[in-house]
């Protein structure tokens, strides 16, 4: 287990870790210490700091789900789906995936997928959990309803089948406990959603798929100590320091790429904790998923973002930056380290990790799209009532925006993007290369399972533009990344694809008055139009028919130039790569999200066989040369005030110098609690050097609850 860092001016980083040992961070976290974010953030933090100890109270829970697992199995079920979004999905994913367990993960609100989730032949074998934090999350409960219709529709009695894990005191945990689900699992509401991996959100769902879930906790349980420490080989304190020292130099965003295949899915679980915790008043990083190591955006990456690898380092990459880092650690210490670290970033660059605060601007957007009285809390999973297939209705109309037409594509433009055909569009809207603040976020409210060649545009459009460019499936990204494309730098750039709701699967959402492509469409306009709000360049890419749409819109990239590469002649990057349909959240898909019976590297097949390989070469990360870059002075104070006068001219000599070179808190805890059908209630690593490696609101910290355990057929009964 290690953490290895790379910096072209070691002093930064040791200076800047040993300034947080002394300050006591690491310790003040553990304890749970809510003033470490500054008096605006100390109310919330004082509620969602029951992440730091999760492992220490896993043990009974783990019990609980394998004993649901066993009932489960002696009635035939044996195929387990996850609705949830956000961190509510993604610790699960990763945990499956990691393990090779099945896990089918619903996290989508488009029709096909949900058609086809509904339509399985695997109905009658399949149970449902049905996670929320808040209990009102709209894309959770819709598809929730749906399964269970389908249920009912197949005669078989949802309630069997469903498994609630949400907060105590939350609309869906007494609604399925009223109506007596399976099973309910109250989290701990201390702990916010992007740092619940280790809670009931995490093990639960995973556990039930087969995992092994004690073990991911025993591993978080071996790096705790150390963790907690307020010691220089603690490897949180180590990750922390050298992230906010590259925050000191400008350095906003993060290329991460998994390494290690047991941890493919990793870095979408690390985009969702890094964006939204970090991203807020113009600071924090934009975590950017890359398909491996050797394609445009990491190995050829500018000089304002670093290299973070999830696994050993690999390869021969000297990053412009001079910026890198590798994990190398099992799953449950990656969590725990992760989350550590960037709480610290979070105190040093004067955030709060725990809110987010620019969310909720998409979701009345949303409803203002939908029928009037539409909103996007959703009240209840519907188990009882018949559900029609209607025609969809007329969405409400949006702003009058230019348009640019190329059959089967349509283009919507906001103010200040021009062109006349598809590819002139797209080109106005890439990033300057030379303008390394600049970003393209590419949102895709399509099928991860039926259209997942769409996300081929990240990896070649970073090579046509030499920019950033990331990419996320819509709606899964407004739980994770939107927080930062709003909160973040004002630097951003748009291109929203989405699909027609008439050629779509008519698929109503029960109760709610509209239709599945209906709610898709809408949520994308409605984040399209905050983001033209708040003056981002935004492109929406209507799609007639979705396969030729998509084949068209490669073509079109294919024939805009090549941007000029960064890297020497006989060291080229990927140009070409196989989609990740799962590739945002969890384990492979299977219907409708993501099903991983085997983990699938997210690298490279050179990358894997790379990782297969016993005698691989770990990199050294550091930078190309010790003058490759301008030092800085970082002021010796435990707030981040130092960064350069002109990081721009600071990234330039970098990369003239890299063309040279290459030429010649309160004691009280939580338990997670269990309701069975229906009943009431239910975390060492060391060394930087080779020895040590949430979207919706929660509750008030309460007290220790215990686990209400009761025969499940007495209470179906």
């Amino acid at each position: 287990m290690s953490v290895e860092i790379g910096f072209p001016e070691p002093e930064e980083t040791t200076s800047r870790l040993q300034q947080m040992a002394d300050a006591a961070l690491a310790s003040r976290i553990a304890e749970r210490d809510a003033t470490l974010w500054g008096e605006d953030a100390q109310e919330t933090a004082a509620t969602r700091l029951g992440w730091t100890d999760l492992h220490t109270r896993a043990a009974g829970l783990v019990e609980q789900v394998e004993a649901l697992r066993a009932e489960f199995a002696a009635d035939g079920v044996d195929r387990f789906v996850l609705a949830g979004m956000g961190g509510s999905s993604l610790g699960a994913g990763v945990i499956a995936s990691a393990h090779g367990a099945p896990l089918t993960i619903v996290d989508t609100t488009d029709p096909h997928d949900i058609a086809a989730l509904c339509e399985s032949d695997d109905l009658e074998r399949s149970a449902l959990v049905v996670a929320t934090k808040s209990g009102t999350t709209i894309e959770t409960i819709s598809a929730a309803s749906a399964f269970a219709q389908a249920l009912l529709s197949r005669d078989i009695d949802p309630r069997s089948r469903l498994v609630a894990v949400t907060d105590p005191g939350t609309t869906l945990a007494e609604q399925a406990v009223e109506e007596r689900w399976r099973r309910v699992f109250l989290a701990d509401p201390s702990v916010g959603g992007r740092f619940s991996a280790l809670s009931a959100f995490g093990l639960v769902p995973a556990g039930l798929a087969g995992a092994d879930v004690q073990q991911v906790v025993d591993e978080a349980a071996g790096v705790a100590a150390a963790v907690r420490t307020d010691d220089t080989d603690n490897p949180a304190l180590q990750l922390g320091a050298l992230l906010v020292a590259a925050h000191a130099r400008d350095v906003r965003t993060l290329a991460l790429a998994a390494t290690d295949p047991v941890l493919v899915t990793l870095p979408a679980w690390l985009e969702q904790l890094i964006a939204e915790s970090t991203g807020k008043a113009g600071l924090g990083f934009l975590p950017v998923t890359c398909e491996g190591i050797e394609v445009h955006g990491f190995r050829d990456a500018h000089a304002a973002t670093a290299l973070v690898f999830a696994g050993p380092a690999q390869g021969d990459h000297q990053p412009i930056s001079g910026i890198a880092v590798s994990v190398d650690a099992p799953l449950g210490a990656q969590l725990l380290i992760w989350e550590t670290a960037v709480a610290l970033v979070c105190a040093q660059i004067g955030v709060n990790p725990f809110d987010q605060p620019d969310v909720e601007s998409a979701k009345q957007r949303t409803r203002a799209l939908l029928e009037p009285d539409a909103d996007t809390d959703a009240e209840a999973v519907d188990t009882t009532a018949a559900v029609d297939d209607t025609e969809a209705q007329d969405q409400a109309p949006t702003d009058a925006l230019a348009r640019v037409e190329d059959d089967p594509l349509t283009a919507q433009l906001s103010d200040g993007i021009e062109g006349t055909t598809i590819a002139e569009v797209l080109a106005a809207l890439l990033p300057d290369p030379q303008d390394e603040d600049q970003y393209l976020a590419v949102q895709a409210f399509l099928s991860p399972q039926h259209d997942g060649d769409v996300a081929r545009l990240r990896n070649l459009l970073a090579r046509k533009s030499g920019g950033t460019v990331a990419f996320g499936w819509g709606p899964q990204y407004l739980h994770s990344t939107g927080q930062f494309h709003k909160g973040g730098r004002p630097t951003g750039a748009f291109l929203f694809l989405t699909g027609e709701p008439e050629a779509a699967p008519s698929l109503e959402i029960p109760q709610a008055g509209f239709t599945f492509a209906q709610l898709q469409v809408a949520q994308a306009e409605g984040d399209a139009a905050v983001l033209r709000d708040l003056g981002r360049p935004v492109v929406t890419l209507a799609l007639a028919d979705r396969s030729a749409g998509i084949g068209r819109l490669l073509e079109i990239v294919e024939t805009l130039p090549d941007a000029p590469s960064r890297l020497p002649d006989e060291a080229p990057a990927v140009d070409e790569v196989e989609p990740d349909p799962a590739e945002s959240d969890g384990a492979e898909p299977e219907g409708t999200g993501s099903e991983g019976a085997e983990p699938e590297a997210v690298a490279s097949d050179a990358v894997a066989s790379e990782a297969a390989e016993s005698g691989a070469e770990t990199a050294e990360v550091g930078a190309t040369d010790a003058g490759a870059s301008q030092s800085q002075n970082t002021e010796d104070t435990a707030t981040e005030d130092a960064v350069t006068d002109d990081p721009a001219d600071d990234r330039e000599a970098r990369e003239v110098a890299l063309d040279e070179a290459d030429s010649g808190t309160a004691d009280q805890t939580v338990t997670e609690d269990v309701v069975e059908a229906g009943a009431a209630e239910e975390e060492s690593p060391t060394a930087a050097t080779p020895a040590a490696g949430e979207s919706e609101a929660g509750g008030p910290e309460a007290d220790s609850h215990e686990a209400a355990t009761h025969d499940a057929d007495d209470r179906r009964g």
